[in-house]
């Protein structure tokens, strides 16, 4: 009977996976840290990784009492938590039962062991642990630059309760794979530019915002009329295009997910005419053309590269407002928006 409770033991701790301590087990004496995979994992520059430290004791009597750890990181892909009310090292309770860091601080390269990355040095202290496995530190890091960010444990010290050292080994470094998102788009006015186009008005310019899971703009399309939105969080967005003299597009409802390293949120046409910007093309919009009516030389903001002032009545950004910019409003009477983003 002994022996097959033994056999049923052994099973299920093989089908677990886990080790089968106890604080009076007998067995070797064995020591180690280790870092857990960091998570999320891939991450987004700007966003928080947090990963832990885990010591694991067994028969080490009379206990485990003390660790003196430093904890290498590179600075060009990650920092210290952002999070006033989140350390980057937090205490946890898994290990010591009450874990007490005395010593919690961050050090430049030249005070860390080798010498080559700055490091966070903690010493931990708490009850006399025999035979125990637990977090003792859980870590709070934020992106910083894509790329591969590794931690690693540098040099560390395990102290019994007799103050004598403890032999044990470290488990390898854990690493994040850091990545850039960017959401792109187009976002063209209809009419413009005009050939020739003597006010050297552009197709660039038009400005893209939205809410969502973070607000976020306005951004400004290039020349080529595409714009590039970095680094926007995991979400459902709202997105909003517009330029003076046309009606607004909206996408809405756009999920962002995955780890991409580009959305593409395809392209829109804006209907021009919507002179006074209530999102309606009426005889109010006429009348602000005809009023100046000939006139030239006017504020073109889609000139030379920059986005400015522009005229809202020279719709095809020509410089100029005459039969043309009245042609394209006169095509879109009645219509309204916000127009949908297709």
């Amino acid at each position: 009977m002994k022996t097959f409770k033994m056999f049923v033991t052994t099973i299920l701790v093989l089908m677990l996976g886990i080790p089968a301590i106890s604080a009076n087990a007998a067995g070797p004496r064995s020591a180690s840290l280790a870092l857990t995979t960091t998570m999320p994992n891939p991450v987004l520059i700007g966003n928080e990784v947090t990963f832990d430290l885990v010591i694991f004791v067994a028969n080490i009597t009379p206990g485990v009492t003390g660790a003196d750890i430093y904890l290498r990181y590179d600075p060009a892909l990650v920092g210290p938590s952002v999070n006033p009310s989140v350390p980057t090292a937090e205490a946890r309770p898994d290990f010591f039962g009450v874990s007490v860091i005395s010593v919690n601080e961050l050090l430049p390269a030249a005070s860390c062991p080798g010498g080559v990355n700055p490091c966070i040095h903690l010493v931990l202290a708490g009850p006399a642990q025999i035979t125990q496995s637990g977090v003792a530190v859980r870590f709070h890091f934020n992106t910083l630059a894509a790329g591969n960010a590794c931690f690693g444990v540098s040099q560390s010290n395990l102290k019994d309760a007799d103050g004598f050292d403890v032999t044990h080994t470290l488990g390898s470094d854990t690493c994040v794979l850091v990545q850039t998102r960017t959401v792109t788009g187009l976002v063209l006015r209809q009419g413009v530019p005009a050939v020739p186009n003597p006010g050297g008005g552009t197709i660039g310019c038009a400005r893209v915002t939205g809410i969502g899971t973070w607000t976020f703009g306005p951004f400004d399309a290039d020349a080529t009329a595409r714009f590039s939105i970095l680094n926007l969080p995991t979400g459902t967005y709202t997105f909003r295009a517009f330029y003076p003299g046309y009606l607004t597009a909206e996408k809405t409802g756009f999920a962002v997910t995955g780890n991409a390293d580009e959305i593409d949120l395809g392209s829109v046409t804006l209907r021009g005419g919507d002179v006074n910007s209530d999102n309606a093309i009426n005889i109010l919009d006429v009348g602000s053309i005809l009023s100046q009516f000939g006139a030239t030389g006017v504020s073109v903001g889609s000139s030379g590269g920059f986005c400015g002032f522009d005229e809202a009545a020279d719709i095809n950004d020509d410089g100029n407002i005459n039969i043309s910019d009245l042609a394209i409003t006169a095509g879109n009477w009645g219509q309204v928006g916000p127009k949908v983003w297709p």
